[in-house]
């Protein structure tokens, strides 16, 4: 595209933006004067009888929680058919997603509030898990399917009290499938769509006296489309496709009425094509194969309980491509990854007013790939929480001490208060606010790799939040501002001889302070007995505008419900992402330039219909064939679609 097409482009996503938001809150405020008008007892959607879990480590009424937790539920992931966990986090506020809009093999990256993936702590179950073979010691999502899915908690704001590393700018808590009530029951499903995409997947699971069972399998397989844009436009370039299969197992067993255990076991695997960068196609395959096996015993104590999660992770990558010096040979590498980790937790309270969270964390992760011998390192943290709640009024307060084998010593803490206003007519107010301090540690690959620097810090982090929620029978409003400063960070920098030649590099602790700002909304309204509103917005701003890579200053997204009967659901999905900044290398100057892409919309529209047991799902994706940028070099995915029938016994 040339630079005059460019700019015309970008003008007219600027001009279409900018009438686009108009319209926007038009409709919310039409929809908040319907809502005061047909607003009825019978239709709350959030009670405050709703759980969350992530920001104490044990449950708690929505309305004591003094953290910002948007919540994807098992019925939001029924009513969104076809799409991946990658997708569903990328209509959440103040989440970005990088890679889910080109084919399914496509590297996820996740930006919360603005910071990079490794700043965003996930949780299966509530145990952290990553792959130490990684730069950036991330977890794939790639491996994760939503078949095994129940719900994802998406917290925002650092928790490195609870979690430790990582939990800087969030944690994503994703919670797998439990065994049912009854004896015997399960779901077989099948699934198909665009680019000859077939998803089967079944699942038994119950309970019969002291014993519960859960076991879930899926494959998927796609033909996919090509990564890489092919600028000439001569169609050459092969599709890139996908193939993956998942299990899970899950068994527990009541010894006595104080004492469970959990067994959890787990394979995920999966194999994919991938191109040889922006605009270049290329021959080349990776194969990811994981396996997690856990125990969980729980104590019950007075008014507490013990609880212990004991996990074993390990993480196989392999990749696949030509030689570069002798194209007719292939060159394969390598990376194996362990993680061996306990976390002991106790849960008591103190008194009817103060709840102690104290326990233990160990970690064991190691590496290896040809380049590199295996390596390891250690961490051990015991952490302590206090939460005190006297009536309305909610304050927890919490520390962590984190000992590296490496580094030494890092102390975190933070301080969250809430507060319950009870108004009238069934309104409630919640007021919450938070300072915390976070720490990202290094990687094995940057303490021990080929530029490896056993000199390195633990990258730190400070956050602070301001917001409030409404609650009432027909809608709940949250609205937060956060701030968030980012100092430590781990940079590579190249090292060259007099004459200009690369002789190396090393990884080291920048003295650069990046900050952070924002603000996230997000509400859920009930416009009549069969029709809700869902809708978002978030608005970020940094001092550093690398920070940003990728990532809007402006989003915002609108669903729409509709239920014409008990057993039928009809939704539409807006999807806003704003202009965008990408670094990309121009071959033709050796030079790495900023380049500005075009805000896009996205339309996706879903049905779902139930005849008892059985049930039919479909969804249009890109429903007006929208044409945009998401990485450039990189193709997107155009209108698609996808049919699922699944059968319940």
């Amino acid at each position: 595209m040339k630079a005059e097409e460019r700019g015309l482009l970008h003008s007219f996503y600027e001009a279409h933006s900018r009438i686009t938001m108009r319209k926007y809150f038009l409709i919310i405020a039409f929809a908040c004067m319907g809502w005061t008008v047909k607003a009825q007892d019978t239709l709350r959607t959030v009670t405050l009888d709703e759980v969350v879990i992530t920001g104490t480590k044990s449950e708690i009424p929505v309305e004591k929680s003094g953290k910002s937790i948007y919540k994807i539920t098992r019925k939001d992931i029924e009513s969104s058919p076809g799409k991946t966990v990658a997708d569903l986090l990328n209509e959440t506020p103040g989440v970005q997603m990088d890679g889910n809009f080109g084919p399914l093999g496509t590297n996820i990256s996740y930006f919360v509030r603005g910071a990079s993936s490794k700043r965003t702590l996930i949780l299966i179950d509530g145990i952290p898990f990553n792959d130490p073979s990684g730069i950036d010691q991330t977890y794939d999502l790639r491996l994760l399917d939503l078949e095994q899915v129940e719900s994802i908690e998406i917290l925002k704001g650092g928790l490195s009290t609870l979690y430790g590393t990582g939990a800087a700018a969030g944690v994503i808590n994703i919670s797998l499938k439990k065994a049912g009530d009854e004896v015997f029951s399960g779901n077989a499903k099948i699934g198909y769509g665009s680019f000859n995409t077939i998803n089967p997947a079944v699942s038994v699971n119950g309970t019969s006296g002291s014993l519960s069972y859960l076991f879930s399998g899926s494959y998927k397989k796609t033909d996919g489309f090509s990564a890489a844009e092919d600028q000439v436009g001569g169609g050459n370039f092969d599709d890139d496709g996908f193939e993956g299969y998942n299990f899970l197992g899950k068994i527990g067993y009541s010894v006595s009425d104080n004492f469970t255990l959990g067994f959890t076991s787990s394979i995920d695997d999966f194999d994919t094509d991938f191109d040889g960068g922006a605009f270049a196609d290329g021959d080349n395959t990776s194969e990811y194969h994981q396996v997690r096996l856990g125990i969980s015993p729980k104590v019950k104590i007075g008014s507490g309980s013990l609880t212990g999660d004991f996990f074993y992770s390990k993480l196989d990558r392999l990749f696949n491509s030509p030689d570069f010096l002798d194209p007719t040979q292939r060159f394969i590498n390598e990376y194996d990854a362990e993680t061996l980790q306990s976390d002991v937790v106790l849960n008591q309270n103190l008194s009817d007013n103060v709840k102690f969270i104290g326990g233990i964390n160990y970690q064991n992760q190691s590496f290896s790939q040809p380049a590199v011998s295996e390596t390891d390192f250690n961490t051990i943290d015991p952490y302590v929480t206090f939460i005190f709640d006297q009536s309305d009024l909610n304050v927890q307060i919490g520390s962590r001490l984190n000992n590296h084998s490496e580094y030494g010593s890092k102390l975190v803490y933070n301080i969250n208060p809430s507060y319950l206003i009870p108004l009238q007519n069934d309104l409630d107010l919640k007021l919450i606010g938070s300072f915390s301090t976070s720490y990202i540690t290094p990687s094995l690959f940057q303490l021990y790799g080929s530029f490896g620097n056993l000199e390195l810090d633990a990258e730190e982090s400070q956050s602070f939040e301001l917001g409030g929620s409404i609650y009432s029978p027909a809608v709940t409003l949250n609205v937060a501002y956060f701030n968030r400063k980012d100092d430590g960070l781990i940079d590579f920098r190249s090292l060259f001889d007099g004459d200009g030649n690369f002789i190396g590099g090393e990884y080291f602790n920048t003295t650069n302070e990046i900050k952070t700002s924002g603000i996230e909304v997000d509400a859920k309204i009930n416009l009549s007995s069969n029709l809700d509103l869902r809708t978002n917005y978030t608005y970020l701003d940094t001092k550093d505008d690398v920070v940003l890579y990728r990532i809007p200053q402006h989003k915002y997204g609108t669903t729409l419900t509709y239920l014409p009967s008990s057993s039928t659901n009809i939704g539409i999905r807006h999807t806003h992402t704003g202009v965008r900044t990408q670094p990309f290398f121009n071959t033709s100057t050796f030079t790495t330039d900023d380049v500005e892409t075009g805000a896009f919309d996205l339309i996706d529209l879903t049905a779902n219909v139930r005849f008892d047991a059985l049930s039919i799902s479909g969804a249009i994706n890109n429903v007006f064939d929208q044409e945009y940028t998401a990485i450039i070099g990189f193709n997107t995915i155009g209108r698609n679609y996808n049919l699922t029938v699944s059968y319940g016994f």
